[in-house]
């Protein structure tokens, strides 16, 4: 059974399929298989996202992800466990990655090649309609469920004072039906994702202080379009630091950030602000709290290129 009303939600959710979030440098390897194997390190990253707080049943993002060099002379190679819970509205999207990148040296610098692979799950609550008759039989009340199949890859090239990726979800534009069975209600279809991201550190002459400026690029070349550029201030003493960053996203929201690290974990927190007419005080709230530990398997460590991403 076909609904208008989820045809309707379906068009918004490819639209915004994707999740975004304020920290994007943290959670990169989200959707950049490519951007893991940094300065030889295990990394755990969890991160909380709610956007436009106050309404009913805003969206609710949740990321846990890790990534590791793998031991016994094979620093060159790692590996990633990504788990996504996003809630938007009365859908419910749920991903399992697994990713894989291979690092080499190049003109100064290193180059990742990393692909993904794992599956999509998703529902639509019906039962949470908002009908004048309950009793209606072309709206069931019952959840449909669909998953499928999907694929990454991506480049991620660093140096001391650097970086720049390339990434692409969903290349197998993979296609989730809903229902069960032969009964299919309704069919979600998801087109190729492509994400630009790069940042430059400034280590500004006989200061603790330092500036980091990155941006980030999401489209799928079919009218979702998101930009995102953020500048940071980073204050180091010794493995300790504090952090404050202002971000925009032009059309879309201003985003104010604060967080440090002491030693190997890191949190941060960001207000998103939306400038299109939401109201200041419903905008977007983004947490993540991590823990990055540099992985010395044998005493080896040769050719280590730091980023910006933990300085």
């Amino acid at each position: 059974m076909l609904l208008c009303a989820l045809c309707g939600a379906f068009i918004t959710a490819r639209a915004q399929y994707d999740a975004i979030f304020s920290y994007y440098w943290e959670t990169d390897f989200l959707q950049n298989p490519a951007a893991m194997n940094k300065n030889e390190t295990l990394n755990i990253v969890a991160s909380y996202s709610m956007k436009m707080a106050g309404y009913t049943r805003a969206p609710k993002t949740m990321f846990i992800g890790a990534n590791s060099v793998l031991p016994f002379g094979m620093e060159r190679h790692s590996v990633g466990l990504v788990v996504l819970n996003d809630h938007a509205g009365l859908y419910i999207h749920n991903r399992l990655y697994l990713n894989y990148a291979f690092k080499f040296n190049l003109l100064g610098g290193a180059l990742n090649i990393g692909v993904q692979g794992g599956f999509l799950q998703e529902q639509f609550n019906n039962s949470k309609l908002d009908i004048v008759d309950s009793n209606d039989p072309a709206f069931p009340t019952s959840k449909e469920n669909g998953s499928s199949v999907d694929f990454g890859a991506g480049l991620y090239y660093s140096c001391p004072s650097w970086y720049l990726g390339f990434s692409s979800n969903h290349l197998a534009s993979p296609v989730v039906y809903y229902g069960k069975g032969n009964t299919v209600s309704a069919r979600l279809t998801l087109h190729p994702q492509f994400n630009f991201e790069g940042g430059y550190n400034i280590n500004l002459k006989n200061s603790l202080l330092s500036l980091h400026p990155s941006f980030q690029v999401q489209t799928d070349m079919r009218g979702s379009f998101r930009a995102d550029i953020t500048m940071r201030g980073v204050y180091t003493i010794e493995r300790n630091a504090l952090f404050a960053a202002l971000g925009y996203s032009p059309l879309t929201s201003v985003s104010v950030m604060i967080g440090g690290r002491i030693k190997d974990i890191s949190l941060g927190y960001a207000y998103e602000i939306y400038t299109s007419g939401v109201g200041a005080l419903n905008g977007g709230h983004d947490l993540f709290l991590s823990y990055s530990k540099v992985m010395d398997f044998g005493g080896k460590r040769k050719n280590v290129h730091k980023t910006v991403r933990y300085l």
